[in-house]
């Protein structure tokens, strides 16, 4: 048997199937990233959304709040209008309503909401 009649790849097959390779990998590689970054992503969100919820809970109970902890994150909170000067009806027929605006923020996550503020005669 002759060298001549050996078969086997070329040096051009051989980097084609390597280029292939490279181009399966860093897609498979660029997916995980971006896998990652989606779900870190939604996260912060949630914790944003969860946190705002949270601050016009709060507020409609009188209390302000400045920071949450969510998950780890310290999560950022401002109110336009005092929490605690929204005065309570000395009428069991009237309610003291005002719109107050929640702006959230993490790192450069921000999320605003505006919510209708009610205080409600508390039977004194």
């Amino acid at each position: 048997m002759s060298l001549k009649n050996v078969k086997g790849f070329t040096l051009i097959e051989a980097l084609i199937s390597i280029f292939i390779v490279i181009i399966i990998v860093l897609s498979i590689t660029h997916l995980i990233t971006y896998a990652f970054f989606s779900t870190r992503d939604r996260f912060i969100m949630e914790c944003l959304i969860n946190a705002k919820s949270s601050a016009i809970e709060a507020c409609r109970a009188g209390i302000n709040l400045n920071q949450i902890q969510c998950g780890g994150l310290v999560i950022n909170i401002e109110a336009d209008k005092s929490c605690n000067n929204i005065p309570i009806p000395s009428n069991p027929w009237q309610a003291n309503c005002e719109n107050v605006t929640f702006t959230v923020s993490y790192k450069n996550f921000q999320y605003t909401s505006k919510d209708l503020i009610c205080k409600f005669w508390d039977g004194k």
